[in-house]
């Protein structure tokens, strides 16, 4: 069973690598389904200012519903966080490592 934190329609501000993205997580996509079923897919749509998502800032994502119900993931802003990660990195994007980074101290 899908657990409920995830059964809802909601945009996110949230930040990945540092990055602004907005993120609507739309679950019963394309709509509510009449027979009170699980939807198939869910959908993520991501939007930032910058590049870390895609070229052009926009990305979307579909995932299988049935993925929810073990995922691991807390909160619907855990898993698009960790998405967004995902796809920054398939995007090109190569995070700083702890080692790579300056200290003025």
């Amino acid at each position: 069973m899908i657990p409920e934190i995830f059964k809802q329609d909601i945009g996110l501000d949230i930040r990945v690598f540092g990055f602004d993205v907005n993120v609507n997580y739309v679950y019963n996509w394309p709509s509510k389904r009449n027979d009170e079923k699980e939807p198939t897919v869910v959908h993520l749509e991501f939007r930032s200012d910058s590049n870390i998502i895609s070229s052009t800032g926009y990305r979307s994502h579909f995932l299988f519903s049935a993925f929810l119900k073990d995922c691991g993931y807390a909160s619907i802003e855990e898993l698009a966080v960790s998405l967004g990660e995902h796809l920054a990195r398939e995007n090109g994007y190569s995070p700083p490592q702890p080692e790579q980074q300056l200290s003025l101290f």
